[in-house]
């Protein structure tokens, strides 16, 4: 009896009201991807995965959508409605759902008694069907609902392969006249809807074959069928008179998916290992493509136009693939996929490491310094990092773990930390210079759990080698060790009488330790699935445990006695803390809910909600007006309690990239980060670039957090999308002659008019003539500009993006064209300014010519294997005035061609007076006078339009600027504009930027370094140490970036006590710079 479920009415899902903006981390799957399909329009497609979720992503971009999330197991298929409106799908959790693609809300359950491995939906949108198998003794079947009222019309038996877990796979003709049901023993049956009565069935002749599933699917005329089966061939039927029409591959081995192109003209087909492709008229193969090394294929489907395959894999990714150029054209992916993972690289997709992956996974606490200002978290790569809440910051790093770091624990004072890492090493920390203070190597498996004892002389730590462990701190000697044999203490708790020891192990058991004796004294029994975290209420009388059985259990811990038991998440609680004053209980999820309970009645009093992923830590601010909620995603949300809204937003992807921001849209974070977030508005995405100049604001978002997010009358991005809609463009471009082009683009109003447009080759930008610009200005109104370009050889991408009067940026259009004409040998011109000497006796410097001079030196060393030639310019001292540099880089304009290389090197004084950067030359007497500044220093804005001129389509602009004066927290308020000044420079211009953080440099002049440290850095990096993977002699821009990013601040930190991060941002193609002989 299935058991109906409804979430909401359909006649109500499609009220519209005003679209919630909401922020979009690209993450991609975590689990491998198992089925695909294609909205009817082509402009989505759906992703199904193991990991439970389906995502929806934009065909055009690549970028991700919206999870729908419900689903408590994999989601076997999925399908569209065919107004594109409602999304089908099933699961093995033995429910069916439907979907509103615009919101992503579940609008209807239905709870039935198989494991789902097959849905489909009628095209007339009359009925949808869903099949899988029941271990209950029953028989399998293949249920019709009714579409309108959710009411089964008919069940039909089916034989399905439960063996290798496949069960039963189902078709639906487009006409919507035939079902198809592929079964266990190679055969599959056709019904006709009209009667559901069974046609025919079509089975091949060999024996019995359990365990051979069989898959099929309909041609687009509806006249035919296609099965293939595992151990056996890939054949076409005709539904008519049921005769075999064709046969396209004898035998198929692990068989994962088959289709027909919408046109008709292709069949596919998968295993785990391959996928082809046929002619279907003549049955030729016309391609394959093997899987990669553990990303085996499951299901297939066309795209609309026929023109693609689209394939599911164990890699956790779905790609298109042109069969006829034999290239992938587009990956669905994000930053899962590709993180460092810190050396605990367990796959979860194999099943004897897909135990571990899930309880490191799980390891994700947070931990708030003692002052409330920062937060602590392992697993970046293999750091620890400590960063400010108000500006999402980094302010140390803890670097000494071979792998990722797994718990922590921070001392009473706030000035020691105490880490466990994958790598099975203890270290305890010095917070205040980040130095390792003792390392006590003890087991060779990844430490789940690690806490100091009352008086801080001892640590207890638990391992996946199933092995307790208490250590002296100060001489790291083993005084305790208790091993279980099996199952590890996921968790443990010291008693704060230090004579007890709480563990929680893999076995679901909870248990009370007498640390001499190393007896079990308690035995608390209830939990039945792991038990994610503990506690012990303020009066140590009561302990508190929380369970992936999804209870919150409380217990006497004198008589070991069950309490209170809190039942209302679906799905893991992974953790509860206690309220300060021990009357509330806070918890959270697998659900993504915070739950706030009264312990005394056993019911959730208030709800925070606003995650998109598991919560796996909840912290309290040290003044109790805070709640702070960490997920599985790398989302930390601030709560004003008294309200209950969140109010402010950390986001960190990876171990370098992070995002700050507030509800409103105002946010600061680094230049890769912003290339995996993304905003959306229904199904309209909006990347985060497109709202850079007005919302970009790293000087603002410390003063929000301040306020609780209150008091502020800034309008956010939804008002001024509503308000003021960014314009559209279109572009194409058309080869004129070889190596030439004419780049159109036609710009349209949207009703806020159009104060810019901007265009790229290859990311840089091109200067445009402002009398060839006749911007549209009344809403409907178009303007199409025709640019002439000389093409580089290979790849020549231009894109266009115009901004409305209120700075909000269209979202970018591309178009691409190859020429084949022969490039110029490329010269490298590099422009090197330093100024130690400046009129102003008081700003002279120590080290800015001999850096500039130095870097033109290894420059000129390393690069001449790399360029025909290079040309190296200096300007130093009395030499570099406002004049000469401008004037330098005029002559540059004029000389250097599209495939040269050029390269800006200043190493000077800089300055930030009323939201402007300036570059100071040798003349200029004061550093923050604005009237001083206008006449003799060069505004970054000048030097921007200066390097658009400049066509070389690779630049970079190296800036070792140092200011001095001022307060801390004056220097600090510039650097936040500074940060945006240079990124501005970085985007505007299409170049790459790398830049010390002058605002706060201690001025970045170590005698015992003999440079500035910015370029003592960046010289090591060229001189072939930033030669990454692949290591291959040559130091391209990212490896110099990341390079850059990574040492500057260790060894500022080593230097001064305090890491500095510079500011590096990533315009336009990655190129080589340096190569080794």
């Amino acid at each position: 009896m299935n058991k109906f479920i409804p979430m909401l009415l359909l006649a109500l899902a499609w009220q519209s009201s005003a679209q919630t903006l909401e922020t979009v981390i690209q993450k991609g799957h975590e689990l491998a991807v198992v089925a695909i399909a294609v909205s009817p329009d082509s402009a989505f497609i759906a992703t199904a995965s193991k990991d439970k979720s389906i995502k929806l992503w934009e065909t055009r971009t690549g970028r991700e959508v919206r999870s729908f999330l419900g689903h408590e197991m994999t989601v076997s298929n999925i399908t569209f409605s065919r107004d594109g409106k409602w999304l089908l799908s099933g699961s093995y959790d033995k429910t069916v759902r439907i979907w509103d693609v615009a919101t992503g809300k579940a609008l209807h359950t239905m709870v039935t008694e198989d494991i789902i491995t097959d849905v489909v939906m009628d095209p007339r949108m009359k009925f949808f069907v869903a099949a899988g198998y029941n271990r209950s003794g029953d028989q399998d079947s293949a249920t019709v609902f009714d579409l309108r009222t959710r009411q089964k019309i008919v069940r039909l038996p089916v034989n399905a392969d439960e063996s290798r877990g496949f069960g039963v796979t189902l078709a639906i003709s487009p006409d919507g006249q035939w079902l198809g049901s592929g079964e266990d023993n190679r055969l599959i049956n056709i019904y006709k809807t009209a009667s559901w009565q069974k046609v025919h069935t079509f089975q091949y002749e060999q024996g019995w074959c359990g365990g051979c599933a069989t898959m099929l699917t309909f041609s687009p005329d509806s006249k035919s069928v296609f099965m293939a089966s595992h151990n056996g061939p890939l054949r076409k039927y005709d539904l008519a008179d049921g005769k075999l029409l064709k046969v396209y591959e004898e035998k198929t081995e692990d068989l994962t998916g088959i289709a027909v192109s919408p046109d008709g003209k292709w069949v596919a087909r998968t295993t785990e290992k391959n996928a082809m492709v046929w002619e279907e008229a003549s049955g030729r193969m016309v391609a394959t493509l093997p899987a990669e090394e553990k990303a085996e294929f499951h299901r297939t489907q066309f795209t609309l136009d026929s023109k693609e395959l689209l394939l599911t894999s164990d890699n956790n990714t779905a790609f298109a693939w042109n069969y006829s150029t034999q290239k992938k054209t587009l990956v669905l992916t994000g930053f899962l996929n590709s993180r460092d993972q810190g050396g605990l690289n367990y796959d979860p997709n194999f099943y004897w490491q897909s135990a571990i992956a899930k309880y490191v996974r799980l390891k994700n606490n947070l931990l708030i310094s003692r002052d409330g200002k920062t937060l602590i978290k392992g697993k970046f790569g293999t750091k620890v990092k400590q960063w400010n809440i108000a500006s999402g910051k980094a302010v140390m790093e803890f670097v000494g773990h071979k792998k990722a770091v797994l718990c922590y624990d921070l001392s009473a004072d706030g000035k020691k930390l105490l880490t466990g890492g994958g790598d099975g090493r203890i270290i305890l920390w010095d917070m205040q210079t980040g130095d390792s203070l003792k390392v006590i190597e003890t087991y060779r498996e990844p430490i789940f759990d690690i806490h100091f004892n009352s008086d801080e002389t001892l640590v207890a730590s638990s391992s996946w080698d199933a092995t307790m462990k208490i250590h002296n701190l100060e001489s790291g000697k083993l005084l305790t060790y208790i091993e279980f044999e099996s199952y590890a203490a996921y968790n443990i708790l010291l008693h704060p009488n230090d004579l007890y020891l709480v563990a929680a192990r893999l076995d679901n058991s909870l248990q009370l330790y007498e640390i001499d004796t190393r007896a079990v004294v308690r035995n608390f029994v209830g939990h039945t699935d792991v038990i994610s975290s503990i506690r012990f209420s303020n009066d140590q009388q009561t302990l508190m445990s929380t369970s992936w059985d999804g209870s919150i259990r409380l217990w006497d811990v004198g008589t070991g006695l069950m309490t209170k038991k809190l039942k209302g998440h679906r799905g893991a609680v992974l953790t509860a803390v206690f309220s300060a004053d021990g009357k509330y209980i806070y918890s959270a999820g697998a659900d993504r809910v915070v739950r706030v309970w009264d312990p005394a009645t056993s019911k959730t009093v208030r709800t925070f909600e606003g995650h998109k992923a598991e919560v796996t830590s909840l912290l309290f601010s040290p003044d109790n007006r805070m709640l702070i909620s960490h997920s599985v995603d790398g989302v930390t949300k601030f709560w004003d309690i008294a309200s209950g809204q969140e109010f402010f937003e950390h986001i960190h992807l990876g171990e370098a990239d992070w995002m700050v921001k507030n509800p409103d849209g105002y946010f600061n974070g680094t230049d890769d980060a912003r290339k995996y977030i993304h905003f959306v508005s229904g199904l309209k995405t909006y990347s985060v670039d497109q709202f850079f100049q007005e919302f970009y604001r790293p000087d603002l978002l410390p003063r929000i957090f301040q306020n609780r997010g209150g008091g502020s009358d800034l309008k956010g991005i939804q008002g001024k999308l509503s308000d003021s809609p960014p314009p559209t463009v279109k572009v194409a471009v058309l080869q004129t002659a070889p190596g030439k082009a004419d780049v159109l683009v036609r710009v349209t109003d949207n009703g806020s008019g159009v104060a810019s447009l901007k265009v790229y080759h290859n990311g840089k930008s091109v200067a445009l003539d402002p009398a060839a610009l006749k911007l549209p200005s009344g809403k409907g109104q178009t303007f199409t500009l025709k640019h002439p370009v000389d093409l580089v050889g290979g790849s020549n991408t231009f894109t266009a993006t115009a901004s409305n009067k209120d700075r909000l940026e269209s979202d970018p259009q591309s178009a691409e064209i190859f020429s084949d004409h022969a490039s110029k040998s490329s010269t490298c011109h590099v422009l090197a300014v330093g100024i130690n000497q400046y009129k102003n006796p008081r700003m002279s410097l120590n080290y800015a010519k001999p850096d500039a001079a130095s870097f033109s030196k290894v420059m000129d060393e390393k690069g001449v294997n790399l360029f025909k030639s290079i040309e190296l310019y200096t300007l130093y001292d009395e030499q570099a005035t406002r004049d000469q540099i401008l004037s330098k880089l005029d002559e540059l304009a004029a000389k250097i061609s599209p495939e040269d290389v050029f390269i800006f090197y200043y190493a000077g004084h800089g300055s930030m007076v009323d939201n402007q950067f300036y570059f100071i030359p040798t003349e200029t007497l004061r550093l923050y006078d604005a009237s001083s500044l206008n006449r003799e220093a060069i505004e970054a804005a000048t030097l921007q339009e200066k390097f658009s001129r400049i066509r070389a389509l690779k630049q970079l602009i190296i800036m070792d600027a140092c200011q001095s004066g001022g307060s801390v927290e004056l220097l600090a308020n510039r650097g936040a504009s500074e940060e945006k000044a240079i990124a501005q420079l970085s985007r505007s211009a299409g170049i790459h930027v790398m830049a010390s953080a002058g605002s706060e440099q201690f001025a970045a002049e170590f005698t015992e370094l003999g440079h500035g440290l910015f370029t003592y850095v960046l010289i090591r990096a060229l001189q072939g140490e930033a030669d990454g993977a692949p290591k291959d002699g040559k130091v391209t821009i990212y490896e110099l970036k990341s390079f850059i990013d990574d040492q500057v601040p260790e060894i500022t930190r080593k230097l001064k006590g305090k890491p500095q991060y510079p500011y590096t941002f990533s315009r336009g193609q990655d190129f080589p710079v340096v190569i080794e002989e």
